[in-house]
């Protein structure tokens, strides 16, 4: 793993090497800003959430804004393809991914899918006249030219234990990725004690002189699969199985252990993964077998979950960004 990792490394730092020192191109897109949010680590840091937050504050200044993501793993015959046109969701979340396609849900705003960034954010401008574009999990594609790059700092595992890929989880060396960065913003700072929170924001201020702000990810809803909300106070003495397709699961759980079950069983599916019959099948027996009283998924993976599913007492827990310090709209008017 050490020596993969070393590869990555030199991979990673040649390519960023180029781009610094103009041996490749970066892309400008003229008549709208570009804000970036990404990270430096694979998954686990709450951009959904955090992507919708700024498209929502950046509506509110009379910013007119589209949302532009790669669409990872979405099948599709067209690029780039429009998902939303703001008012109608005009694909399904497998020609679209599902991240994009939960903006879509959420959002009144364009979203437009492409592993080309500069070829999305032409059409958005040409297309939806837009003015902003919030690029939702950018921060490495160097091609494309951006106004703010701020990157989410996931506070339970901030530096990807240490390590490139595979060997951690940093997409490319922290130092160096942070010479690009115009702000951090730890998040998930609910998960973690105060004291912890405070040397991690100590430790980014002071080795990478950059604006840090902090962001909670706080549970609004338990919603069954028709969108119902229920009240939050079910879930406390209860036992509860899990489900999901995430980067970092362990976050999940510790969300729904804020709710006060009784016991927690947890079923973990690849990140993006795409749900089978027998995956259903086998949260079945389990939820069977520990006699749970609620199963609960996440907004994620429920756009992935056939329409007709029929399992008993399945909920979606709906999380919302919060910023607590800072205001990473400063500057941006």
């Amino acid at each position: 793993m050490r020596f993969l990792s070393y590869i990555y490394f030199l991979i990673t730092s040649i390519r960023n090497w180029l781009y610094d020192n103009k041996f490749l191109k970066i892309r400008e897109i003229l008549g709208a800003q570009i804000i970036c949010i990404g990270n430096i680590t694979v998954g686990g840091t709450g951009k959904t959430p955090a992507v919708q937050y700024f498209v929502r504050e950046l509506s509110k200044m009379g910013r007119k804004v589209a949302v532009v993501s790669r669409g990872y793993r979405g099948k599709r015959k067209h690029e780039p393809l429009i998902v939303s046109n703001g008012k109608n969701i005009l694909v399904s979340p497998k020609e679209s991914g599902d991240e994009p396609y939960i903006h879509a849900l959420n959002l009144k705003v364009p979203i437009i899918v492409g592993k080309n960034r500069y070829k999305a954010c032409k059409m958005a401008v040409e297309k939806f006249s837009v003015d902003t574009i919030v690029l939702d999990d950018g921060f490495q594609h160097r091609k494309l030219k951006r106004d703010r790059d701020i990157v989410l700092i996931d506070a339970t595992n901030p530096f990807g234990w240490n390590a490139l890929l595979p060997k951690g989880t940093l997409r490319e060396d922290f130092k160096k990725a942070a010479e690009r960065v115009s702000e951090f913003i730890i998040t998930k700072s609910d998960l973690i004690d105060e004291r912890e929170l405070g040397r991690l924001k100590r430790f980014l201020k002071m080795n990478y002189k950059k604006s840090v702000s902090i962001a909670k990810h706080g549970v609004t809803a338990l919603c069954d699969i028709a969108g119902n909300a229920k009240p939050l106070f079910w879930v406390a003495g209860k036992r509860v199985l899990l489900f999901s397709g995430l980067a970092n699961p362990l976050n999940f759980e510790k969300t729904v252990i804020s709710l006060n079950p009784e016991y927690i069983e947890r079923i973990d599916f690849m990140d993006h993964h795409n749900f089978r019959l027998k995956d259903f099948e086998l949260i079945k027996r389990r939820a069977k077998s520990m006699d749970a009283d609620f199963i609960i998924t996440t907004e994620k993976d429920l756009v992935k979950l056939p329409r007709d599913l029929k399992i008993e007492n399945l909920f979606v827990l709906k999380i919302e960004f919060t910023m607590l310090e800072n205001n990473s709209l400063r500057g941006l008017i």
